[in-house]
């Protein structure tokens, strides 16, 4: 798609040039393509199939992490936060699947573009809420490591609620102020507002959130992994918060690239759009195989509960009175529990 096009250069501006394609400067789908290029230039009908098997896997597995974390496991700080987590990633993944399933069935009509631009606008709302939950799932972690007396102590008991509803109306917020520059005003406006929301839309994602949550992740590693004299093994819940910040890090380097290249350098992406829907796709399913892979426990048999492999998941060596052996572990005494089910 972008490979097609080149730039012409003007003392104040830089316009993109497509073949055979009409120019619309004032719509701009994150500043490289418009959006009559995106309707006229679709993805390879291959793509959409590929979209509907990768949110078909997520669905069900962000719906099984949905059900445990949120009904057959104690409820915790952490818990909280990933049961927000995949509430985003869920409606990410079923905006997305109902965007590709009206491309596949070749869906026309105002109810169907409608359809389309909810589903866009929706999608938008649920990635800025999952990569948002991010910065302030690690900075709680690196708190509860490093100041574990203040964490256990003094830390609200509604902190990660609280914490989690602001991140969702700012996400609510950033979107329909995107949705207002970019949509509403993007007919009627020269389009100024509409790439001023995709400048902001990128220092948020990448100069904001990003730092936030590998800085915590970088503390977390040099204050526990890296410290010889920690004898005992490091918490499961350590490696499901860097396992899942390295997956939406390496998943978003297109992204990154795509913003960068435009924003910075003025040059178009040397890869299509739906490059980088693609690793936002992996990275929305790729959450619940870190927390199956984190909780599963080789000595045991071949088949457990995922119940039980979850709650292993969430297992937090920083819990006082652990580390001296005086108190058993939570998930420990959750697994003896025959009811389970607390909240």
């Amino acid at each position: 798609m972008a490979g097609n096009c080149s730039w012409e250069a003007h003392p104040t501006n830089w316009n993109k040039v497509c073949p055979g394609v009409s120019e619309a400067p004032e719509l701009y789908s994150r500043g490289f393509l418009t959006i009559e290029q995106i309707t006229m230039l679709p993805p390879p009908a291959v793509m959409n199939y590929i979209f509907l098997l990768l949110c078909l896997c997520g669905l069900v597995g962000n719906g099984l992490v949905l059900w445990f974390f949120g009904f057959s496991i104690k409820r915790s700080p952490f818990s909280v936060y990933f049961l927000h987590l995949a509430s985003a990633d869920v409606g990410y993944l079923f905006s997305k699947a109902v965007f590709s399933i009206l491309n596949t069935g070749g869906f026309l009509g105002p109810f169907a573009d409608y359809i389309r631009a909810v589903s866009r606008i929706v999608g938008l709302c649920m990635v800025l809420t999952s990569v948002s939950l991010l910065p302030a799932i690690s900075s709680e972690r690196c708190l509860s490591i490093i100041f574990p007396t203040w964490y256990w102590r003094r830390r609200p008991k509604r902190l990660s609620a609280v914490v989690c509803s602001l991140l969702w109306a700012l996400s609510l917020l950033v979107t329909c102020v995107h949705n207002y520059f970019c949509v509403f005003l993007g007919r009627q406006a020269s389009g100024a507002g509409c790439r001023h929301m995709d400048t902001f839309l990128g220092i948020l994602l990448f100069l904001v959130f990003c730092p936030l949550m590998v800085l915590p992740c970088l503390a977390l590693i040099l204050h526990v992994e890296c410290r010889a004299r920690r004898r005992q093994r490091s918490a499961k819940l350590n490696h499901v918060i860097l396992a899942v910040v390295s997956v939406f890090l390496v998943s978003s380097i297109y992204l990154g690239i795509d913003w960068f290249l435009f924003w910075v350098f003025r040059i178009p992406a040397p890869f299509p759009e739906y490059v980088t829907d693609l690793c936002l796709c992996i990275n929305s399913c790729a959450k619940p195989v870190v927390y199956f892979l984190a909780g599963r426990d080789k000595s045991q048999r071949l088949w457990e509960p995922l119940r039980v492999v979850f709650q292993r998941a969430l297992r937090d060596g920083a819990e006082p009175g652990e580390a001296g052996g005086g108190t058993p572990n939570t998930v420990t005494l959750e697994m003896q529990c025959p009811s389970g089910n607390a909240s």
